[in-house]
């Protein structure tokens, strides 16, 4: 009888997805953090963009960089299904909106796309916490 060699590639592969999400979900969260606190200590370059080239109202910014700070915190928060479902939402609703406000602004061609960069890691984000999350495991 041979003996069967086993091998632990399920754990390997369910450890990295961990890691991933780990990683990608904490750039994610910190990429909103940093710009909300721009947004909330008033930083010049920031409010020059909101305000002048997209057009935002300066009364209106504080509260953006609000929402940014909680919707990167939120992203932190573990095992609140509903809660990250509504949170990834937001973040998603936010980025198209920005899409749209900086193909309607002038600027460089590659300033346009930030909005679609940040949602590639929100969007890698969420799908790697839905895998995390049918496995049963915790992030």
């Amino acid at each position: 009888m041979k003996a069967e060699l086993t091998t632990d590639k399920p754990a390997r592969a369910g450890r990295a997805t961990q890691i991933a999400a780990m990683v990608i979900t904490g750039l994610a969260a910190f990429t909103w953090v940093y710009f909300g606190r721009l947004y909330l200590i008033h930083d010049p370059d920031e409010w020059r963009i909101a305000n002048q080239q997209l057009g935002y109202p300066a009364y209106i910014i504080p509260l953006i960089g609000v929402t940014h700070i909680l919707g990167g915190v939120g992203l932190l928060i573990p095992n609140v299904p509903r809660l990250t479902e509504w949170i990834y939402a937001a973040l998603s609703i936010d980025l198209l909106l920005a899409f749209y406000s900086q193909l309607n602004s002038g600027g460089s061609p590659w300033d346009k796309f930030d909005p679609i960069l940040v949602m590639a890691f929100v969007f890698a984000s969420y799908v790697l916490r839905r895998c995390m999350r049918a496995n049963k495991w915790s992030i």
